[in-house]
């Protein structure tokens, strides 16, 4: 199942300062110390945008939701993916792991792994270092209740949008077929009536 590797995650849950606040893995000087999570929670979409998705939460599972959430029971809260949101499915259930993004204020999650820079650490003057930092779970990730990654590949969109796409493709072939039996249907009864009208039957 899903983790935070950070035992100050704790005061999140409940409410209480654990008794050492530093982090389960040790983080070398010189390495950038593990992000926590502002809010955890277990929640199904029930609206959306481009960008934006709404959910209503179910559970919480760490964090206090604060002045994110609204609603008659305070059970709504909005999370912002940008075109991540596109891989949500409406009335799924998501285990969504989010932050607050230092610019907009706003709670911010993904479902894709983020880009890196491209060469990494191979770029001279842009993340040089002789130390070996730790990896982390991603404290900004939205995930399938059971923990597992939600498929985020180019073509999933297509994917589940191949009914769609199906009737966009065989629709316009029905139509074409079904338009040219119509015209080879009226012209037969054109040219039987002309027969009948014009030509004398045979004795």
């Amino acid at each position: 199942m899903w983790q935070v590797a950070v035992a100050g995650l704790a005061t999140l849950v409940s409410g209480v300062a654990p008794a050492a606040a530093e982090p389960l893995v040790p983080v070398p000087e010189g390495c950038t110390p593990p992000p926590q999570p502002a809010i955890v929670f277990v929640g199904e979409v029930v609206d959306r945008d481009y960008r934006t998705v709404r959910f209503e939460i179910e559970r919480i599972r760490a964090g206090q939701p604060g002045q994110y959430v609204f609603g008659r029971r305070n059970d709504r809260i909005d999370v912002r993916y940008g075109l991540d949101a596109q891989y949500l499915d409406d009335g799924e259930r998501y285990l969504v792991s989010a932050v607050v993004h230092p610019d907009l204020g706003l709670l911010t999650s993904r479902v894709t792994d983020p880009i890196e820079n491209f060469g990494g650490d191979e770029v001279i003057g842009v993340s040089e270092t002789d130390v070996n930092c730790p990896e982390f779970e991603d404290p900004m990730r939205t995930l399938h209740v059971d923990g597992t990654p939600i498929d985020a590949g180019l073509l999933q969109p297509f994917t589940d949008a191949k009914v769609r796409i199906g009737l966009s493709i065989l629709l316009p072939v029905a139509v074409a077929i079904g338009a040219i039996f119509a015209l080879a249907t009226f012209r037969l009864s054109l040219s039987g009536l002309y027969h009948s009208l014009f030509r004398p039957a045979r004795r």
